[in-house]
């Protein structure tokens, strides 16, 4: 059998695994409201499991005489649906392939010089005098900090343990008062332990719920597989000073959790998690996406994606949710996070890891899209991994606490618990506002050791594997303090270019496209400072991992949108696929933008001379004015100030609408009352 017939069976037996995903549950949009969408369930058979979160007038049907699992679509009732004039828009919900972002390969033992679990003689202390329930004795101080959780002195990247005394800063916020009091912070995940000693002072239901089994519990199945969701929850807002494992970044923050990822996931489960209770949750940490294979091109789906542009114009009271996220743990097969599309979204914070020693760990994706670093695990024998509670049904004293938290999982969560400080030091920050801040506050200097450092056109220096650099805690919390709103943020589109240019087969070779930008001068939509820049790609090559693609600004500075995969083999297209760069924050738009596709494949290319860059489209994303407005002695908003503006929320719609056709018709952005055709 040839090489090429044994592509073809592999690519046919992927397909056929991945068709085996249609579910007995459809997502309906009825615009008529609940009674309506009842009438319509009972009409046709379903059973309305009400709506989506917090997504208005969307539905949840369920079909109990059809399959749970199939091959096929129901064509039945897509038919009787499409056809009934009620119905604006619905789907068949499908089965999503999603992984946490951690790695629990990596064993004590597994560390050079580490013989014996150097917990056992504490927790023998502590058991051996009264409950770990009770408040030790034990002070445990480190660069200048005390307190009496045992497990401080392991918190390295608190505590100056990295790279020339490096950490996460967090000592001047706490020293100002700032303790995260106030913020409601969500872990979105396999569930949090929420009766465990270091989480339980903090634990809020209403930022829970249990998605996987339809409560409002979110305690995790005690099966050795769900410690995720509470190691994260305690990186966050584990107890201080009560003599159990270690101390969150905001340890005086309200901790939820919902238990998500235990379960089949759809495109409704991840609408309902994003969208859970707006006006309380402040922050939702995710660590986790699709598969970090070095192959998959995957993101939120139309529901999803309507409840991350539902919390950034209607969370917090108008301010916008903050999203979270932990930008991939594909290194080792080389991915890249502009593939995720869950990390390369505007609305996201996207996150990434630097180890103790301050280098990119094994597992790292590089890609334009990440804004930041958070310290994390790196090579074992060498770099310690991050020291959080841990998930034990029965409470003991010896498994409640890990030092093994691992991963990008590891550094959301971190980045969660900096954002929080911040918040409660400006509780009237938008979403934009805080990226902002992140991007201010970031320090290259911890990180410089590690290659590829650029300066944009700004002064600012950037790293494709670390963003904008290392958060730091004290200075987001000071920048917070006499921060003023963003302006309102514009959104100029470039005209879609229809280039159908050849990509070259020989490798090194490459083909360009140049867009040229006015910034949308003279229009309502003008942006003169850049935040986030969009290029919406569709091409046409095999192997689609050979490829490159570079984007150069007016001012020469240069963001890789995407780096070879040499896994992705059998991907053949990308398909309007939205690239995201932060790279270019605060220069400007006008002037000549410029896209390179290159092509870094092996010698043997079968399919020479069959490539071809179809068209592509530029998104800039930005201000008017500049949004560094640090006005003196200015009064620290109130929370109960809000910066929304309904022309926000228009402007999102719009190219929400533009970038994720088909699933949302035209009908259904300018006359919700039409049926879908």
């Amino acid at each position: 059998m040839d090489t090429g017939t044994v592509l073809l069976l592999v690519s046919s037996l992927a397909n056929c695994v991945q068709a085996r995903s249609y579910q007995n549950e459809f997502a309906v949009f009825v615009p008529a409201g609940e009674q309506t969408a009842n009438k319509l369930a009972l009409k046709y058979g379903f059973h309305n499991m009400g709506q989506i979160g917090d997504l208005d007038n969307y539905y949840l049907f369920e079909h109990r005489s059809l399959s749970k699992r199939s091959a096929n679509p129901s064509t039945h009732h897509h038919f009787l649906l499409t056809d009934d004039p009620e119905v604006t828009w619905f789907e068949q919900q499908k089965e999503l392939r999603r992984v946490k972002r951690d790695y629990q390969t990596v064993k004590k033992r597994d560390f050079a010089g580490d013989a014996s679990d150097i917990w056992d003689e504490l927790f023998e202390e502590l058991n051996s005098e009264k409950s770990i329930y009770n408040q030790s004795k034990i002070i445990v101080r480190r660069n200048g900090l005390q307190f009496s959780d045992p497990m401080f002195s392991s918190q390295w990247f608190i505590n100056g343990g990295g790279r020339n005394g490096a950490d996460m800063n967090v000592k001047p916020a706490w020293d100002k008062g700032y303790t995260g009091k106030g913020v409601v912070v969500s872990i979105l995940d396999d569930g949090i332990q929420h009766n465990h000693p270091d989480l339980a002072q903090n634990y809020d239901k209403f930022a829970s719920t249990d998605i996987n089994d339809s409560d409002p519990d979110p305690m995790p199945q005690d099966n050795g597989d769900n410690k995720h969701g509470t190691r994260c929850a305690g990186e966050v807002a584990a107890v201080a000073n009560n003599g159990v494992c270690g101390v969150g970044i905001a340890f005086n923050a309200s901790i939820g959790g919902v238990r998500m990822l235990d379960g089949v996931v759809n495109d409704a489960v991840e609408a309902r998690a994003l969208s859970l209770n707006p006006d309380h949750i402040d922050i939702y940490s995710a660590s986790w996406g699709p598969e970090d294979d070095g192959r998959t091109v995957d993101g939120p789906g139309p529901l999803a994606k309507r409840a991350f542009l539902n919390g950034v114009t209607r969370g917090r009271k108008g301010r916008g949710s903050i999203f979270v996220w932990a930008s991939g743990n594909g290194g080792r097969h080389i991915d890249d996070c502009n593939c995720d599309g869950y990390t390369n979204s505007i609305f996201t914070l996207s996150i990434s890891s630097a180890s103790q020693t301050g280098f990119k760990p094994w597992y790292l994706e590089q890609c334009s899209s990440t804004l930041a670093t958070t310290f994390s695990s790196g090579t074992p024998g060498q770099d310690d991994s991050i020291a959080t509670v841990d998930q034990d049904a029965r409470l003991r004293p010896h498994k409640i606490c890990t030092d093994q938290h691992t991963g990008t999982s590891a550094s959301a969560p971190i980045a969660a618990g900096v954002c929080a400080l911040a918040l409660e030091a400006n509780p009237g920050l938008t979403w934009r506002d805080m990226q902002h801040l992140v991007i201010m506050t970031s320090r290259p200097g911890p990180l410089l050791a590690e290659s590829g450092w650029m300066t944009n056109g700004r002064g600012r220096q950037y790293n494709h594997k670390f963003g904008y650099g290392l958060m730091d805690a004290g200075g987001m919390v000071d920048l917070a303090e006499k921060w003023k709103n963003v302006p309102l943020q514009h959104v100029c589109q470039s005209p879609v270019i229809i280039s159908d240019l050849p990509i070259p087969g020989e490798v090194g070779r490459s083909v360009s496209s140049t867009i040229v930008s006015d910034g949308c001068a003279g229009t309502l939509n003008v942006v003169n400072h850049l935040e986030h820049i969009q290029c919406k790609i569709s091409l046409t090559f095999v192997p689609r991992g050979s490829l490159m693609l570079v984007l150069t600004s007016p001012s020469g500075t240069r963001s890789t949108l995407l780096f070879p995969r040499p896994r992705d083999t059998l991907g053949q297209s990308f398909d309007d696929w939205p690239f995201l760069s932060v790279h270019f924050w605060g220069e400007y738009s006008a002037g000549s933008w410029t896209l390179e596709v290159i092509n870094m494949g092996a010698d043997r290319n079968f399919n020479r001379g069959q490539g071809m860059l179809h068209k592509w489209q530029m998104i800039w994303y930005g201000t008017e004015e500049n949004p560094v407005r640090i006005p003196r002695n200015s009064p620290i908003p109130s929370s109960s100030q809000s910066s929304f503006n309904p022309s926000i929320s228009s402007s999102l719609s719009s190219i929400f609408q533009q970038s994720f056709q088909p699933a949302f018709p035209q009908s259904f952005f300018s006359n919700p009352a039409r049926r879908k055709k």
